[in-house]
């Protein structure tokens, strides 16, 4: 597990991996990752679906955004673009974090598109401090690059002092977030900052099936955001993992995996 997966792209440049076969699933990771933080659930769900992973623009092998990314719509874009040219039928969408607040911008503008959405560790109306600290990561990254923030970020994901499954994972995020592209990473990054999340009129006017996943311990995509976006959301539901935090997809494969697989099954059916 975590091996580098073999790509293919699109005429936009967007890198993405293409596994299984049955109903299509289309994952989109979040800020300074790439597709490989969803193998375990590629690895699942492939079982009985088509999988899309994709790498976000200016993450792992896909290009940068050109203008620079304004808001989320630019990365709604490039998804829309991705699923005309690869994917021929709907899909279900399942995003982490900043993926997340993708994911269901999508299914809010292309509804004809998408079967239902998954959002992992979604923000929702965070608090003015929270706002305050976003944003202050993400001037640091832009002007002092990416050294300096990523222990920070490895102890808000998996504790100050990982042991065991945590401090090997950590190692791997490590890796990934010091190989990024620094300008696809800041532009991401500033994009998330500027985000106080999914706003309740999206919410009450999605009519698709939408799962909320967080952790007990993900501190700033809380299980009260998830819980209240469920409730909001007409066809909503929420999952909490105890011990989880932002990673959960890495951390908790099992958990995560059979929420999804469920998930993905009731739409099937």
């Amino acid at each position: 597990m975590w091996k580098t997966l073999p790509r293919s792209k699109t005429t936009n440049n967007i890198a993405y991996y293409k596994t299984g076969n049955g109903p299509a699933i289309l994952m989109i990771h979040g800020v300074g990752l790439k597709l490989e933080s969803w193998e375990p659930q590629i690895q699942s769900l492939s079982k009985e679906h088509t999988v899309f992973a994709i790498d976000l623009p200016g993450h792992g092998d896909s290009s940068q955004l050109n203008p620079v990314p304004s808001n989320i719509d630019s990365y709604t874009q490039q998804i829309k673009l991705f699923v005309d040219e690869v994917i021929p039928d709907t899909c279900i969408v399942i995003g982490h974090s900043l993926g997340a607040l993708i994911a269901i911008r999508f299914a809010h503008l292309y509804k004809s598109r998408c079967d239902g959405v998954v959002a992992l560790n979604c923000i929702h109306q965070r608090t003015k401090e929270a706002m305050s600290s976003v944003k202050l990561r993400a001037k640091k990254l832009a002007t002092e690059g990416s050294k300096n923030i990523i222990s920070n970020t490895l102890s808000r994901w998996f504790g100050e002092n990982p042991t065991d499954c945590n401090l090997e994972l950590a190692g791997i995020c490590k890796q990934w977030l010091h190989d990024t592209n620094i300008k696809g990473y800041s532009d991401a990054y500033n994009i998330f900052a500027a985000e106080n999340g999914v706003s309740e009129k999206i919410l009450m006017m999605n009519n698709l099936p939408i799962a909320f996943i967080t952790g007990t311990l993900d501190s700033n995509s809380t299980p009260l955001m998830s819980r209240d976006m469920a409730k909001i959301s007409p066809f909503g539901m929420s999952e909490i993992i105890p011990g989880a935090g932002h990673m959960a997809q890495m951390s908790h494969t099992k958990e995560v995996n059979g929420i999804l697989r469920s998930f993905a099954l009731g739409i099937r059916n």
